[in-house]
């Protein structure tokens, strides 16, 4: 399924199905809130992980080797944050960026096979604008930074890099009422993983959140 036409697909239908709903309250209000969001990992170059991976068997090991890694996984995330009014927000949060499997083909010294996995998660800290369109719909613009983590183990290789680097996100966003919230994201994490040990991505993840006010 794609992706991008299922997100699409979702807001429309909450929209169609909320909009006869009336607003108690506009969201413009200074205010704590938090949520929790679901959605699809995209890594742009796993073939960055694999490329250091072999290099890493190779160089330390003594192993011919090749590596292929999947690209897409489920992400979540928890996230909270403070809205000064209705166009400005600082948002923190915990990014769960997906368990990614691999497998690397040894061809020599002997010929075997191994699996393996990269961990990816992000903490984020970023200031998020708001430009409204009607009354309860807008759109969303987010950056920050973002310390990101990737884990990588297979066969005799296991390596684990962390690193700040930008993140940056845009979406929409539907007020349900003055106390709930729900979006659509897509969220970018620059440079996952380090180029000389792990390999290195972007990582885009496509979400789905609500979010509670108080």
């Amino acid at each position: 399924m794609n992706i991008k036409r299922s997100l699409v697909q979702g807001c429309l239908v909450v929209v169609a199905g909320l909009g006869g709903m009336p607003l108690a309250h506009a969201a413009d209000e200074p205010a704590w809130y938090t949520g929790v969001g679901i959605g699809r990992t995209d890594v742009k170059r796993t073939n960055s992980w694999a490329a250091q991976t072999d290099a890493a068997l190779r160089t330390n090991n003594g192993l011919t080797s090749s590596t292929l890694i999947e690209s897409h996984d489920t992400a979540w995330k928890l996230f909270g944050g403070y809205q000064f009014n209705e166009f400005v927000a600082v948002e923190a949060g915990y990014n769960y960026l997906g368990s990614f499997k691999g497998v690397t083909t040894i061809t020599a010294p002997a010929a075997s096979t191994a699996t393996g996995k990269w961990d990816a998660s992000a903490i984020s800290v970023a200031a998020v604008g708001t430009y409204p369109i009607v009354n309860r719909f807008g759109l969303l613009f987010k950056g920050g930074l973002a310390v990101t983590r990737l884990k990588a183990s297979v066969a005799q290789f296991n390596a684990n890099e962390t690193r700040v680097q930008p993140m940056l996100g845009f979406g929409v966003k539907f007020d349900v009422t003055k106390t709930i919230g729900l979006r659509a994201e897509l969220e970018r994490f620059n440079n996952v993983g380090d180029g000389s040990t792990t390999g290195q991505s972007a990582v885009n993840v496509w979400s789905v959140s609500a979010l509670y006010r108080f």
